[in-house]
Order: C-alpha cells, then structure tokens, then sequence
C-alpha cells in the first residue's frame, strides 16, 4: 500500500509476523487412591445430613403477616384545645385532650402569666374513644399542657394550649337623667388592677370612641362624674388595654335616658307612675320620670271632691262591672281609678261627675292596669 506524506510516496514495510512461545506441559498427577476418596465423601455425606437435622422446619402459620403492631418509637397523636379559648376572669373553660388510646394516664399541668414553670393540676384516664376534659378556672391568661408518660407500645408524648384571659370590668350607672343634672358611673375591675388605667367610651355614630381616662384606686374602682348637657339616649361602656397577665377587657354597655323634667318634676327612680292634674282633667302615665301616655278623665264632683296628694295603689280588681268598668285599682280608701259606664262624659268640660274617683275610658283602663303593680305611686295635683 501506498501514502502520500506531503509530496513524497512511501511504500510500507511488510510487518513481520508475532511470535508464539510454547509453555511447558507438566506432568500429570498421580491417581488418589480409592480409600482417600471414600473418606472425603463420608464426611460430604455426615456434613449435609447434620445441616438437614439442625434446621427445625417452621410451620406455614409462622410465616404469615401478623399486621401493623404498635411500635414502641411510636408517638401518638395527641392534642389538646381550650372551648373557649379567651375567658373573662372568674369564668370557666373547658380543656378537651384527645389522646387515641382508651384507659391512658393524662397529666394536666399549667403555667400562668408570670410564671416560668408549669404546675402539676390534676390527672385523669382517658375513655373508651381515647379522650378526656378538665375543667378550669383562670384568673391570667394561662397555658396549659397535657402529658403522656408513654407505655409499652407508644412513646411519650405532650400537647398544650393558651387560654387568654380578660379582667371583669363592671360599669354602674343611672338608667335616666334630667338635663344638665350629673350623672355618676362606678368602675370596678377584678382581679384588682390598682393604678391601671381604663377608658370610659361613649357609642357615636355607631362606633365606640374614647371620651374619659381614668386611673382605678386602690381597691381597683374609680367614680366618674359628669353633668348632661344633651336630651337623648346615650350609651357607654369602659374598656382595659392588655397586659402581660390579661387580654384587653370591656364592659356591657350602659344605656342612660337624658330627659327634660316634667311640668310637675316626677322623680326618676319609679318605673311606674301615676299623675292626676285636676285643673286639666288629665291622668299621666310616667317610667322614671318619662310621660308615656295622657288619658281625659272624669274626677270628682264639688261636693265629693278627688283627694290631693301622694299614695300608693294598695290592690287590683280585675273583674268589675257596671260604673267600675272592667278594671279598678284602689289608691286611698275606698278611692279607685277605674273605667266608666259613661263615657260621653269623658267629651266635656270640665268633667267633675264622680263620687271622688278617676274614670278613665274602658280601653284606656285596660291599657294601664297591666302596667301599674301593687304599690305604684299616685300623685294627685291640683
């Protein structure tokens, strides 16, 4: 064969052939004897039967799948919720520990704010369903776990919860007020929080807005003062701000009724109250101090003339007819307010026809006498 290299052809050189090197033939063996070979497949034959005899044969039970078997590395799944999770002070909670495992051993302890370790509490087994509850009481916000000390088949295992815990605050105050009189709130908060300080909130607009500061005594109470200077309902409450120990706390709302007196100034304090005014021939029905109705009347002839003053309803008749109408509720002897057989009379004026009582319509006796109990005040003015 031929290359070109460059401008030059060469021939190749014919290679010359590998040669084979010839290894040595050794000797054959020599023949083992027959004796020889008959002890080593005896002891062939005394190995394989002592393996056969030593190995024990298993039943075809043994080798069945005996299932999924509680591992003792194992943790269950154990949990623990609070219903309800945030509490006012002094009102209880229920703690729910679900552990999966029935006839188990729980461990309740708890940490209060400020503390910093948890206290043992109480113990208690679980259920059938693997559950069980506490009840409990906080006074700070709290958190409480629950231990598992572990078994033969599960390993320990715990779980815990946060119970926020709000101060009580109680606000007191009048349900009614005349203008411009003072109007007075009491604030208590517990657990005591003396020097802490609350805000007193007014409702506008349908929102809470702060309108006094107020810093609690020491027996964690303060009074707050202030004069009326609107007509209208007005509502209040008084709100704590947070703390370490506590959630933020609020109060129930407190609804005061700013009214303008009466002609006659009716106190504020009856819930029911009756008013006769004999120059008008009229009968006022008053709730602390607010005219609820005004019904005509017929009062006393000269000769027999209606009492001035005060008095109290002392009994109810409900069942009366003819001039007694169908109610009659006694004041003063034998002096009633009750309905009327006639009531065109009611039309005139003045209307001085009775022996002394007060006629009102039939209707309008109905309407009051499930209104006024036994001890009503009645004032008859002149």
């Amino acid at each position: 064969m031929r290359q070109r290299f460059g401008g030059t052809v060469r021939r190749d050189l014919p290679v010359p052939p590998a040669r084979r090197t010839r290894l040595p033939r050794l000797p054959p063996l020599p023949p083992l004897p027959s004796a020889l070979l008959a002890a080593l497949l005896a002891a062939l034959l005394a190995v394989t039967a002592a393996f056969f005899v030593a190995a024990p044969v298993l039943p075809p039970t043994a080798w069945a799948d005996p299932g999924p078997t509680p591992s003792p590395s194992a943790t269950p799944a154990l949990t623990l919720t609070a219903t309800p999770a945030g509490v006012v002070a002094g009102s209880p909670t229920v703690l729910s520990a679900a552990l999966g495992i029935a006839g188990a051993t729980l461990e309740l302890s708890s940490e209060a704010a400020g503390e910093s370790a948890f206290t043992p509490v109480e113990g208690a087994i679980t259920g059938a369903d693997g559950s069980v509850t506490f009840s409990e009481t906080p006074a700070l916000t709290t958190v409480y776990r629950v231990d598992f000390a572990g078994d033969g088949d599960w390993a320990p295992a715990f779980a815990t919860v946060a119970v926020a815990v709000s101060p009580r605050v109680t606000l007191t105050g009048p349900a009614a007020v005349f203008g411009w009189r003072e109007i007075g709130f009491t604030v208590t908060v517990s657990p005591q929080r003396p020097g802490a300080i609350v805000v007193l909130q007014r409702r506008q607009n349908h929102h809470w807005k702060a309108w006094r500061r107020l810093t609690l005594g020491g027996d964690s109470r303060v009074v707050c003062r202030f004069r009326a200077k609107r007509v209208g309902r007005f509502a209040y409450r008084v709100t704590t701000p947070a703390d370490a120990a506590h959630a933020a706390g609020a109060s129930g709302a407190v609804v005061v009724q700013v009214k303008w007196p009466s002609a006659y100034h009716v106190p504020l304090a009856p819930a029911h109250y009756i008013l006769v005014d004999k120059s008008q021939y009229k009968l006022y029905y008053l709730e602390h101090g607010w005219v609820v109705r005004v019904f005509d009347c017929v009062l006393g002839r000269p000769a027999l003339p209606t009492p001035l003053g005060h008095f109290h309803i002392y009994a109810k008749d409900p069942r009366m007819g003819g001039p007694y109408g169908p109610r009659r509720m006694r004041y003063h002897g034998l002096f009633a307010i009750h309905g009327t057989n006639e009531p065109w009379l009611l039309k005139r004026f003045p209307r001085n026809y009775s022996h002394g009582c007060t006629r009102l319509s039939d209707a309008h006796i109905l309407w009051l006498y499930p209104r006024c109990p036994v001890g009503t005040p009645v004032w008859n003015v002149p």
